[in-house]
């Protein structure tokens, strides 16, 4: 159902602020093309620096092969920012009603197969999911913060995610340089929400 997720060439990233910037940050320091998706336009100079000022930070670390900038595209279209992706980081709003209605067009408009991660802090992917036609690939990413400089990475599924999207997560994020920690059920807040 899924592919492989050491295969992964292409990733989404929705949201503009500091964890969307973030993880976009990361998934280009790893060598991985990215599609970042921001809800308005006038979000774009905001974005790009919180981009460029986690880039610094992973330069000085050490970047992969095939890690740059210019693998970066921003879009404002949803439908073209996932248009041939093969992984989704939503880092939408901390908003209820903003990710169900996102997930509801994502689970529209995502190709079948590409597993979609809400790097949310204190929703369940259960509700979440509520309105998505396909809430079987849907899960929790939930990043310490930052995302660009912290490994771990809080996996769970909701009441209809399946199975096999967490363990795709764990062993895509394992592939990427993060160290998955594969939750057994929801807890609001999760366990680093909690901790920090």
């Amino acid at each position: 159902m899924f592919p492989d997720p050491k295969a992964v060439k292409r990733v989404t990233s929705i949201g503009a602020g500091p964890i969307g910037g973030g993880w976009t940050a990361y998934f280009l320091s790893r060598g991985f093309e990215v599609i970042a998706y921001i809800h308005d336009e006038a979000e774009r100079h905001k974005f790009e620096t919180i981009v460029r000022t986690a880039w610094k930070s992973l330069t000085s670390l050490g970047l992969q092969k095939g890690a740059s900038l210019d693998r970066l595209t921003v879009t404002n279209d949803l439908k073209c920012a996932v248009q041939d992706t093969d992984f989704i980081q939503e880092s939408a709003p901390e908003k209820i009603e903003v990710k169900q209605e996102l997930y509801a067009d994502l689970g529209k408009i995502v190709p079948e197969g590409v597993v979609i991660g809400s790097s949310s802090s204190g929703l369940t992917m259960s509700d979440i999911q509520v309105n998505c036609s396909t809430p079987s690939r849907c899960i929790i990413s939930h990043p310490f913060n930052p995302p660009y400089l912290l490994p771990l990475v809080e996996i769970v599924g909701g009441k209809k995610t399946c199975h096999e999207a967490v363990v795709w997560a764990s062993n895509f994020y394992e592939a990427a340089g993060k160290s998955p920690l594969v939750l057994k059920k929801e807890i609001p807040g999760f366990i680093a929400t909690r901790l920090q």
